[in-house]
């Protein structure tokens, strides 16, 4: 029996054995909203993995109009829908991009989940949607149509039939060794959510836009595995995953692929003679970074090109962890910006901030002690320190440029020599 709050706050008063008149007994704004109204217009898929989308389905046998009704992951900023209409049994995606116009919401969907909203236009909520964590190309989905059975698919069908089942959920796919070398055969490992209606599972791989070779992968419990053999020659090797279940319903790991795969570089390039030159990881006063329009006191990494010829740093990768050579990549597209002069310096800014400029990382350093480290384009190691607890605005880094021995400096010399 579902009972109501104020039916609830009653039998509570009951049971104390006397009656106290309150004047009212309002709604515990701690419980969250029930739906009140079936109007068969359904929150029928979702995608928060970007772009994030809302995916409406009218059940009915007639079309609906669904201006002014509201949309919302917070009753504090609903979105109110234009003049709409969705057909019988038809759909109607909306796109939660932040941008408030249109079919488009004022709000943004997290990939690791939450509750979406839909009320009519008189504020009666018609329908809620919990969503968990979602992967890139995945979607949370009613299994058929309008249904109350709600599930993850490892692919998506917006602004079309769910269809009977969801797809095969492809949870990760990794590899081994994770920085192939000439003439090294690749593992390649897929997990998933579960593999009780798995039919089958199939690698596609291929070496500088070739043709695609495909292989049968092989169940370990809810694990495929596959093997791409060892290559000779330098190039590009794309690949990607593609299950189908019992039903035929296919899923691809990445989520777009083809059209974007995994892949791995075979390299035999020397390394560049770069190196981790200077850091600081405990900043609150020096050398402000001021890319953002006001001075950030960040975290930075100072690189120095020991060679007689300059050094594009373009497409190389730094990390705060030895064993994640792909953490940050440096961008391709902006020379000028990433290009490191003969004997020369560079600073780089470890603040998660990206949006600000191609000198940001993804990650910041901790002051508690963890590791920087650079990497060449194919994921190769070109220098890595490990430190230890940071003194605030004190940074450490070599004694002599490119060489000698770790040291704290009360100066920090970001840019400049350490000599």
């Amino acid at each position: 029996m579902r009972f109501t709050t104020a039916f609830k706050c009653f039998v509570s008063l009951f049971v104390t054995g006397s009656l106290i008149f309150l004047g009212s007994c309002a709604d515990d704004p701690t419980e969250p909203p029930v739906v009140t109204k079936d109007e068969g217009v359904y929150i029928n898929e979702i995608h928060a993995a970007g772009p994030d989308w809302v995916e409406l389905y009218n059940s009915t046998d007639e079309s609906k109009s669904i201006g002014n009704y509201l949309i919302y992951d917070d009753a504090t900023n609903k979105y109110k829908l234009p003049a709409t209409t969705i057909p019988a049994k038809g759909f109607l995606i909306i796109f939660c991009d932040d941008t408030g116009v249109g079919l488009n919401t004022n709000f943004k969907l997290t990939s690791t989940g939450e509750t979406v909203y839909l009320e009519n236009a008189s504020g009666e909520l018609i329908d809620k949607v919990t969503f968990p964590e979602i992967g890139e190309g995945q979607s949370y989905g009613r299994y058929p149509d309008g249904s109350t059975t709600l599930k993850v698919s490892g692919s998506t069908t917006q602004g079309a039939s769910n269809g009977e089942t969801q797809a095969p959920v492809i949870l990760q796919v990794t590899r081994v060794p994770l920085v192939p070398e000439l003439d090294d055969a690749v593992t390649i490992q897929a997990e998933f959510a579960s593999t009780a209606d798995v039919a089958t599972v199939k690698l596609y791989y291929r070496l500088n836009s070739g043709t695609y070779t495909s292989a049968n992968m092989t169940k370990a419990g809810n694990f495929y595995n596959g093997t791409i053999p060892a290559y000779n020659q330098v190039g590009k090797v794309e690949y990607y995953v593609e299950a189908k279940n019992t039903a035929g319903v296919v899923s691809v790991h990445p989520g777009n692929a083809p059209e974007n795969t995994d892949d791995f570089l075979l390299n035999t390039d020397p390394l560049p003679a770069l190196k981790i030159n200077e850091f600081l990881a405990f900043n609150s006063s020096c050398c402000p970074d001021d890319d953002s329009g006001t001075n950030e006191f960040d975290d930075w990494i100072e690189i120095y090109n020991s060679s007689d010829q300059p050094v594009n740093i373009g497409g190389m990768y730094l990390s705060d962890d030895k064993n994640n050579p792909f953490n940050s990549r440096l961008p391709l597209d902006n020379p000028a910006a990433t290009t490191i002069p003969a004997k020369g310096f560079i600073i780089i800014w470890a603040d998660g901030s990206r949006e600000q400029g191609p000198l940001h990382l993804d990650f910041s350093l901790s002051n508690a002690g963890e590791d920087v480290a650079l990497f060449y384009i194919d994921g190769r190691m070109i220098d890595s320190y490990t430190f230890g607890a940071q003194t605030e605005n004190q940074s450490m880094g070599r004694s002599v440029d490119g060489a000698g021995s770790w040291i704290n400096f009360a100066t920090p010399t970001p840019g400049a020599s350490n000599d």
